[in-house]
């Protein structure tokens, strides 16, 4: 993963960024990105995937995400059909304590908030009930914009069985010195999963001592660095099951591990279930 720091530029006529896009007017990124800001993402239709730091999900007929600041995550939509509609909606964590804040009718949306920086995916039945307030974004007034969004928040604070996306926080540290650091390590990983990596010879290129580049990767990331490798290979192991349509031994090779029982343990551990299993289930939905 090349991490892009992404510059969400918000007018000073308004509190948030809220962007519709279409098969005709796309989103401009495109590539693995962060920013500070929160961000909400509906997708009308079409199947697709998200990728999310290490996490990794098909979805089969649109989505609608909620991400905490700083996380790691590649573009959402789909060009599958012409009538897909993406909608984005993006605010900072000043809009949240200088604004929200001020109003105590609001404190179960900052409840919600504060519970869901670790990304939620939200239920077909929730995706589906909230679309006509996402599809209004971009034939209002500004001020209709505003009252619209915190009716989203709002609906979204109350909505049931939502998914969270990550078991810890991932609370990259932005300065430019430590982004850059991290860029090169989730660079790194994502040329050469499939080989050998030692957390020594990553420490040597970015000229730290083996302790601490752990240390540092662990205070960017709020994670060990083994944790994030073996997640980061599963989802590409995810990926060739669900792509290729590979054998479980070839799917291990390819993705980085070389041991079938660590594989197995591994993979249960960050999906629930065995590769067996896995397999049982994508055949089962062809």
């Amino acid at each position: 993963m090349n991490i892009v720091y992404e510059q969400i530029h918000i007018d000073q006529s308004e509190s948030l960024n809220i962007r519709r896009y279409t098969n005709t007017l796309k989103c401009a990124t495109v590539s693995w990105h962060l920013h500070p800001e929160y961000e909400i993402v509906y997708i009308k239709n079409g199947q697709g995937s998200i990728q999310i730091d290490s996490y990794y999900e098909k979805y089969e007929n649109g989505i609608l995400v909620f991400l905490g600041p700083n996380i790691p995550h590649m573009p959402f939509g789909n060009d599958q059909l012409k009538n897909n509609i993406e909608v984005v909606m993006q605010f900072s964590e000043d809009f949240v304590t200088e604004k929200l804040a001020h109003f105590p009718e609001f404190s179960s949306i900052l409840e919600f908030i504060k519970t869901s920086v670790n990304g939620i995916i939200f239920s077909p039945e929730t995706h589906k009930e909230l679309s006509s307030l996402f599809l209004k974004c971009g034939k209002q007034s500004k001020t209709e914009e505003l009252l619209n969004f915190i009716t989203v928040l709002y609906q979204l604070s109350v909505a049931k069985n939502q998914k969270t996306v990550l078991k810890n926080k991932l609370s990259l540290d932005v300065n430019k010195h430590s982004l850059e650091r991290i860029s090169k390590v989730y660079h790194y990983i994502n040329q050469h999963y499939a080989q050998e990596i030692r957390s020594e010879n990553l420490a040597k290129q970015l000229g730290l001592t083996p302790n601490s580049f752990c240390r540092m990767f662990k205070t960017a990331t709020n994670r060990n660095f083994i944790d994030f490798l073996n997640e980061f290979r599963i989802k590409k192991a995810q990926e060739h099951f669900d792509l290729n349509n590979v054998i479980i031994s070839e799917a291990m090779y390819l993705s980085g591990f070389n041991d079938p029982s660590y594989f197995s343990r591994q993979f249960k551990k960050y999906t629930t279930v065995t590769p067996s299993e896995y397999i049982r289930r994508l055949n089962q939905t062809d």
